[in-house]
């Protein structure tokens, strides 16, 4: 496994490096959202400390350039990412097919708003938020959620969700709930 992630660290590495190098922020409007680089290091001790094998099939909520679901399926388990933006989407596709990881079979992309779907097939929703849980979502988590939710912010939290736990890795604060 160690190998499969320094190969995704260098390629994701050698896109952030590409984008500022063109003058490009590592974040991006999308329409509905706003995207910005989750770090490969903090989501690798998250996936360890989670004990990530243990899960049957995560989704990512605005999956951005697709490097939480890529990290994901090299724990064994089925990973999706739904994202909105047509050049990101593209951006997760293309690493997948460049990466060519042993688990691709279990790696799945789609383009759609997750505010449409029904995410209750999941037993771990992954999301760095860039709005307030209350302006929907969090009344669809309360429907809709049947394991876990890893919120990866320090501003944005459900209110009315069970919080399990708390991990600050690197600065970054991961937030774990249940219903």
């Amino acid at each position: 496994m160690k190998e499969h992630i320094e190969k995704i660290k260098a390629k994701y590495d050698a896109f952030e490096k590409f984008l500022l190098q063109n003058g490009q922020l590592l974040a991006k409007d999308t329409g509905i959202g706003f995207w910005g680089v989750s770090h490969l290091d903090n989501l690798h001790e998250l996936f360890q400390r989670l004990n990530l094998n243990d899960h049957k099939h995560l989704i990512d909520l605005g999956s951005g350039d697709g490097r939480v679901v890529l990290l994901a399926s090299l724990f064994g388990i089925k990973a999706t990412g739904v994202e909105f933006d047509d050049w990101l989407l593209n951006t997760s596709l293309d690493m997948k097919r460049k990466l060519n990881l042993p688990t691709s079979r279990n790696i799945t992309f789609l383009k759609d708003d997750f505010m449409g779907m029904d995410l209750s097939s999941y037993d771990l929703i992954y999301i760095s938020p860039d709005k307030p849980f209350h302006r929907g979502l969090e009344r669809k988590l309360k429907k809709e959620l049947t394991g876990k939710l890893v919120v990866q912010s320090y501003e944005f939290h459900p209110k009315n969700l069970n919080l399990e736990r708390d991990w600050t890795i690197n600065g970054q604060k991961f937030s774990i709930y249940t219903k």
